[in-house]
């Protein structure tokens, strides 16, 4: 070794142990922060986007519906065409002027500002407060509150002041309705359930009612065959619906069915290739042909993919080839979505662990196998005269029997036929 190769590899070693001093501290304990914070924070923004995904694309449509039915029943406005606007009339709470009379109502406020207001003051310089005093002193509170209604929309229809209110109370004036039905969907949730909270909390525990009731109407075997007939008849025949259908369907099938135990086993097996091991997910027997073709019996298996292990490749395989794991589904799925990275603490490999399954392994098989000699009673030697051994022509490394067309005249018996 030259001085110079002397001079300059110990340096190098000391350069990555000085990178690894400056690396613990700060991007070890940084990266194990992260190995400990990001599981909650992944699973808590999962959980809120599972949540706000069904609340928005489920709950809230329901409830719209549930609401949007009930105010057709309780929808109490009325045509614009008898109704009157006062000239001159003051603003009001949470619609300004716009709003109508009933025609007599408006006549009386008429005759009240001819009589009350002077030449001099309008109507419009009243103050609301002013303004809604002495309506009530006109038509008492409730009577003058009954008799205006508010145009929504295009000015065909007005709803009851009262019923206005009411709606404009519970969301901003900017997101208020422009519809008869949107301002009475509004009335029904406050009115009846008392708020949106609790007309959300009543539509999911409808919702689970009605999803256990139609689990129960599936099971039966009328509703199986009418699920079984719309899935064939209607959605099977859309081109592209029942792509999309069919897909989705496998999926939810295969999270929400309940699975035997056959289906729930995790197996390895060797795949790609022969060396290389895959986990796999016994889903049931295999095909008669294939299982009659290879003469064994045959598994179906599906082979999840990393890191999505909804989607994966079915095969079919031979049972004696399947090596069983002691882990759950679960478990196989957090192995696949990690890419290996989380493996059960069953199956990690350390050194105790790996001699007792060794141990275990060697046990099995030696209390299966058991070699004994044959018998002394059947053993009989064997007499070298008694057997005849062929001559064998040694050529080269092989061994080949003799020609019987090379042998000497003298070994062939003689011909009775003959001279002699």
């Amino acid at each position: 070794m030259s001085e110079t190769d002397s001079d300059t590899s110990p340096e190098e070693p000391e350069e990555k142990k000085k990178w690894s001093i400056r690396k613990e501290p700060a991007v070890q304990f940084l990266l194990r922060g992260l190995a400990i914070s990001l599981p909650s924070i992944l699973t808590i923004v999962i959980l809120i986007w599972v949540l706000n995904g069904i609340n928005t694309y489920i709950i809230q449509p329901t409830s719209y519906a549930v609401q949007w039915s009930l105010a057709q029943f309780v929808d109490n406005s009325v045509k614009t065409d008898n109704l009157l606007m006062v000239t001159g009339q003051p603003e009001i709470d949470y619609c300004g002027d716009n709003y109508l009379w009933e025609a007599d109502a408006a006549k009386r406020l008429n005759e009240w500002f001819h009589k009350t207001l002077p030449d001099s003051k309008n109507a419009l310089n009243l103050r609301p407060q002013i303004y809604q005093t002495q309506l009530n002193a006109i038509f008492g509170r409730e009577n003058w509150q009954k008799a205006i209604f508010v145009p929504v929309g295009k000015r065909e229809w007005a709803v009851p002041y009262t019923d206005y209110q009411l709606a404009a109370q519970t969301v901003p004036l900017r997101d208020m309705p422009v519809t008869t039905s949107g301002i009475y969907a509004l009335v029904v949730a406050d009115q009846y359930f008392g708020g949106w909270a609790n007309l959300t909390f009543v539509m999911v525990v409808l919702l689970v009612v009605a999803l256990y009731f139609l689990g129960r109407l599936v099971t039966a075997q009328l509703g199986n065959w009418a699920v079984r007939k719309v899935e064939t008849s209607i959605l099977g025949r859309v081109p592209i619906i029942s792509n999309v259908y069919s897909s989705v369907k496998q999926i939810t099938d295969f999270l929400f069915t309940e699975r035997s135990v056959e289906y729930s086993r995790v197996v390895a097996i060797e795949y790609p290739r022969k060396g290389i091991w895959s986990i796999a997910l016994v889903t049931g027997e295999g095909m008669l042909k294939v299982t009659a073709a290879t003469s064994e019996p045959m598994v179906s298996v599906l082979v999840p993919s990393s890191p999505m292990p909804v989607t994966g490749y079915t095969m079919m395989v031979p049972r004696s080839t399947l090596v069983d794991l002691n882990i759950s589904i679960d478990q196989a799925f957090q192995f696949c979505i990690s890419c290996g990275v989380l493996v059960p603490e069953t199956q990690k490999v350390t050194p105790e662990a790996l001699q007792r399954e060794m141990n275990r392994r060697f046990t099995n098989t030696s209390h299966h196998i058991t070699i004994s000699p044959p018998p002394a009673s059947q053993t009989t030697p064997v007499d070298s005269d008694a057997v005849p051994q062929p001559n064998l022509i040694q050529s080269g490394d092989e061994e080949t029997p003799p020609n019987p067309e090379a042998e000497s005249p003298q070994d062939k018996p003689a011909d009775p036929t003959s001279p002699e």
